[in-house]
């Protein structure tokens, strides 16, 4: 049986994600207490309509103070017993009637109905208006309807006043003023919760951008200090693969089957930490190329050696195509302007890529393509099972993985986003793909060097 989640008195789920916290939580506190204080303002001026009444012997008034007076004491118990919803609707529903009702016994000149005029913007000081939309309409919409019903009935044609018009002038200018200043701290408290939540906004934000920047530090930390173990066990596998590969040490299955697991296991940690140091200083904003002018070739070089076991382990034909940068030259022209360590550590996430997904036995090409509007295309193209269409996108995101989260193939789910985020902090677009024949296209474009003007 599926259960609902408890609410509390201010009608909002009481699940921990929806509790009140930081800037929120400060908002509600506030808007309590604000509430609590003008509970406490009303009753005082329903006192002293009480009493100003008595004094002109207006009975009728004296009896609709005294149960607004009631329906305010019920509202401001409920505030106190934190039933906030209840409370505010009957303070509101209490202060609508008594003026509706109030504005039948006095004269038009004394201003009665005009606070009505005032409990429009009441409820946005009480309540929220993406909480309790229906509310909020509901009161808003009900001075103006009550405020109609007066104008249409001419405030019952006068049958019900009981006390004369030069007395009720009194009351217009008392009334006007208190009507001024009711606006006028309406307006004054919209401004101060706009200020303190702007600031709060302020502070929660400085609050995360230090968070981030520390677990940035972490990350690094952490990939250095991991850095030094992995180190030390890929150089006791090489030593073990020469202490085999010995003519007076023959290689026992075993032992070789473990090397080369210790190695991949290996390969495998050093490269998710790699990936998490680059993903925490993208996500930190802290990306400065240094761009220089260098050749895409001399930086591709050593991202194929690094995968030199894989591939063989594998089986896969790598093949570099760059006879079209020729184009009667002497040297391809692979000159672009670049970073060239986000460079080779984007060419390395999306090689990899290319690479895991590769059956056995399959085929990577890389192609290198002549300079076209001030950029040079770089095409890595794997025969792996391919990407539909509306998914391709979406490869781009963090820990999107299309389905391989918990699958067979490893990884952490952001080396193309750490591909993308370099190649655009360097002026260069990338995207994928999918050939005539199958696979998965990676096309790379880069910008050339700046042309400099001869000097005079």
């Amino acid at each position: 049986m599926k259960e609902h989640p408890k609410t509390n008195g201010d009608g909002l789920a009481a699940t921990p994600a929806a509790q009140p916290a930081g800037t929120s939580g400060q908002y509600r506190r506030q808007v309590a207490r604000t509430t609590d204080s003008i509970l406490l303002l009303l009753l005082g001026l329903t006192v002293y309509s009480i009493t100003a009444n008595l004094f002109y012997n207006a009975t009728k008034m004296v009896i609709t103070a005294l149960l607004a007076f009631a329906g305010l004491m019920l509202a401001l118990l409920l505030h106190r017993a934190k039933r906030y919803i209840p409370a505010r609707f009957v303070m509101l529903t209490t202060l609508n009637l008594a003026i509706f009702v109030g504005s039948f016994f006095l004269p038009p000149n004394s201003n009665l109905s005009m606070f009505l005029l005032t409990f429009i913007g009441l409820p946005f000081v009480v309540m929220s208006w993406w909480e309790n939309r229906p509310l909020m309409i509901y009161f808003c919409t009900l001075p103006l309807v009550l405020w109609s019903a007066l104008l249409l009935t001419n405030y019952g044609d006068g049958a019900y006043f009981e006390l004369s018009e030069d007395v009720t002038q009194v009351f217009g200018f008392t009334h006007s003023i208190m009507i001024f200043a009711l606006i006028t701290a309406q307006f004054f408290y919209y401004d101060r919760v706009t200020r303190d939540y702007a600031q709060a906004l302020q502070r929660s934000l400085r609050a995360q951008q230090q968070a981030n920047k520390a677990k940035t530090t972490f990350l690094r930390s952490m990939s250095h200090e991991m850095r030094t173990p992995l180190g030390a066990i890929l150089g006791s596998v090489d030593l073990l693969r020469e202490r085999a590969d010995a003519p007076q040490q023959p290689r026992l299955p075993a032992e070789a089957e473990l090397v080369d697991i210790i190695a991949k296991s290996s390969n495998d940690l050093l490269s998710l930490t790699e990936k998490s140091t680059s993903f925490a200083q993208i996500t930190a904003g802290d990306l400065s190329p240094q761009l220089q002018t260098l050749s895409l070739l001399s930086v591709l070089s050593p991202v194929l050696k690094r995968f030199e076991d894989q591939i063989t382990q594998k089986q896969l034909q790598i093949s570099v195509l760059t006879e079209a940068l020729h184009n009667g030259a002497t040297t391809p022209r692979d000159l672009i302007t670049a970073d060239p360590r986000m460079l080779g550590d984007a060419l390395l996430q999306v090689f990899e890529n290319a690479m895991t997904y590769t059956p056995v036995g399959g085929q990577i090409t890389i192609q290198l393509d002549p300079p076209s509007d001030d950029f040079l295309s770089l095409c890595i193209c794997d025969s792996g099972p391919g990407i539909p269409e509306d998914s391709r996108e979406n490869v781009f995101e963090p820990y999107e993985r299309l389905g391989q989260a918990y699958g067979s193939q490893s990884g952490g789910g952001v080396g193309l986003t750490i591909a993308r985020a370099y190649i655009r902090a360097m002026n260069g677009d990338i995207g994928l793909d999918q050939p005539q024949d199958g696979g998965t296209r990676v096309w790379i474009r880069l910008p050339l060097p700046v042309k400099r003007k001869d000097r005079a």
